[in-house]
């Protein structure tokens, strides 16, 4: 057992360069597709007659409710929502959704850095590569050929999610009924 360790020690050793070479092979990425959480209210004069009114928004904006809307709390005066919308279409919606009431700019704080695509392609390419021209020494130490595999399965999927989107926003809104 002391002789498995000491190999793939010696092996992550020689393969992972230090955090401050590049690449850092053992960097993580984020695979949300939020980019941004937004949070706020909107005061409205009646609530009952200004969800409808909201959720139609919303949908028309391009978003759409995380979950069900009977699902989110909410009082005879308070609804809170929560919704996913494109970036590019959040300040519209923001704008649409002021047309049916009151709202100060909301809290905006980024939900993660942006995944570094040629990074991520680079490091790809070169495990890939080097897991074909090199899989006869990989072979000897099965679990460092496992580990190969994981890192490539998880940068490819980080590739695909970074693909695949181009950022939502997650926006917590509070919609209240204001006299």
């Amino acid at each position: 057992m002391i002789k498995l360790a000491s190999l793939l020690l010696a092996v992550a050793a020689a393969a992972a360069p230090s955090p401050q070479a590049r690449p850092y092979w053992l960097k993580t990425y984020a695979q949300s597709p939020y980019r941004e959480t937004w949070s706020g209210d909107l005061a409205v004069k009646k609530l009952d007659a200004a969800m409808p009114k909201v959720v139609a928004a919303v949908e028309k904006g391009g978003g759409r409710l995380t979950q069900p809307l009977a699902l989110f709390a909410g009082s005879a005066t308070e609804q809170q929502l929560s919704l996913s919308v494109p970036q590019k279409k959040a300040k519209a919606l923001l704008k649409e959704l002021r047309k049916l009431g009151k709202a100060a700019d909301p809290a905006v704080r980024p939900f993660g850095a942006p995944v570094p695509l040629d990074e991520v392609r680079e490091k790809l390419a070169r495990l890939t590569k080097e897991k074909s021209e090199k899989w006869g020494a990989l072979a000897q130490t099965p679990a460092a050929a496992e580990a190969v595999d994981e890192m490539i399965e998880h940068l490819a999927a980080v590739e695909a999610a970074a693909r695949s989107t181009d950022g939502d926003v997650l926006w917590n809104i509070t919609v209240k009924e204001v006299r």
